[in-house]
């Protein structure tokens, strides 16, 4: 169900982008609402840790190595810097897509309980 709102409203922003002839703020915004999606899918693993005792742990380093270059990936044809790109790197949007669900699930994942004894 998640999905099809989602697919809905990336559609209705892409025909946006293109009938106004502006798709900076559009494109970016499609392409933001895969976040979300794996933020949900992240949820059970929270809800498993949240049974666990001890205390709540951030794993920085997991997000600024492995969160932060997917969200990069996603929007680096945004970045004027970010010029030439490798072949390797340029796909569908689908690609773009993936790399926000998997930024959203690598950062859920990453909230876990270490144990105090």
């Amino acid at each position: 169900m998640l999905l099809v709102v989602i697919g809905n409203l990336q559609q209705k922003f892409e025909n946006i982008g293109t009938e106004t002839f502006r798709l900076y703020p559009w494109i970016i915004l499609a392409t933001t609402l895969y976040l979300p999606l794996g933020v949900y899918l992240g949820i059970p693993g929270l809800l498993k840790e949240n049974q666990k005792d001890g205390k709540w742990k951030f794993n920085w380093l997991k997000n600024i190595f492995i969160t932060l270059p997917l969200i990069y990936f996603s929007f680096f044809w945004f970045i004027p810097t970010s010029y030439p790109v490798p072949d390797f790197m340029i796909g569908s949007h689908s690609t773009f897509q993936l790399a926000m669900i998997a930024a959203g699930f690598i950062f859920m994942n990453s909230i876990t309980k270490e144990n105090s004894g």
